[in-house]
């Protein structure tokens, strides 16, 4: 009898014990909320005042923020308005909720000049966030976000063998204008030289692709891809996340609204 009474007080200790850890997994503050992030977006413009009627359209971006773990942001960014391929450099503000909501103040820049609110929820530690737009409406702009590891970035932090994905809308030229999507293999040798080799979708029509350059790796840890694609100069950007795992990129071809990812095939 004393052993099960012993039994059922020590059970009740673990229970009792256990709880706070668990409500402890599940509360943010917003210190928590710090570093660098690689973020990208990809959605539509669909309402602007009238000076800014060009800029509707597809709408895709990537880049960095670093946040202070004091509620301040620095954004730096590439963005395709409906094709037109723009800095997107900007600060902002965040609140954090204790259940792990986010919500971003920022000044979106020129050429739209408006302030904004994101609303978002953190995941998988504060690794992760899942955010959109709620102010100005009129806009479809998902965006993620993810944590970024590494610090003073060279091109030997990109080499290997990755998976390639792309996918969004071409505004121009005209002649292969509508959706698009890509998935193929890209290999990094480390010293700045890439290659690939794809299967391309432009806008139902289907066909293999090869693509070779060259690329860099700054100091923010963001990649630059430069190549000639069907005999014109094409280029790609983006943030390394992680330990360099994955490359969240936006393709900064005039013309171009497109999103992807490169993704090692071999976890380190």
């Amino acid at each position: 009898m004393k052993s099960n009474y012993a039994k059922f007080l020590f059970t009740g200790l673990i229970l009792a014990l256990s709880v706070p850890a668990s409500q402890a997994a599940i509360t943010c503050s917003q210190s928590d909320y710090k570093g660098v992030y690689a973020y990208s977006s990809q959605g539509a413009l669909i309402q602007l005042p009238p000076q800014a009627a060009a800029l509707i359209g597809p709408f895709s971006q990537a880049g960095v923020i670093i946040s202070d773990g004091l509620g301040n942001l620095t954004l730096q960014t590439k963005a395709s308005y409906n094709g037109i391929i723009l800095d997107g450099n900007t600060t902002a503000t965040y609140t954090v909720t204790p259940d792990c909501q986010i919500v971003f103040n920022v000044f979106l820049p020129a050429p739209l000049n408006v302030n904004s609110v994101f609303n978002g929820v953190l995941a998988w530690n504060v690794r992760q966030t899942a955010l959109m737009i709620t102010t100005p409406q009129g806009s479809v702009l998902p965006a993620q976000q993810f944590k970024q590891d590494l610090r003073f970035c060279g091109v030997g932090d990109l080499n290997g063998a990755y998976q390639l994905s792309l996918g969004g809308t071409i505004v121009a030229p005209k002649q292969i204008a509508g959706l698009y999507s890509e998935v193929g293999r890209l290999v990094a040798d480390g010293n700045g030289n890439f290659s690939a080799t794809s299967t391309a979708d432009y806008g139902g029509g289907v066909q293999q692709e090869t693509l070779s350059g060259t690329y860099t790796v700054d100091s923010n840890c963001i990649a630059t891809f430069n190549a000639t694609l069907n005999g014109q100069p094409f280029s790609f950007y983006g943030p390394l996340t992680g330990h360099g795992e994955q490359t969240l990129l936006v393709v900064t071809t005039q013309g171009w609204a497109v999103t992807g990812a490169l993704r090692t095939q071999q976890m380190q």
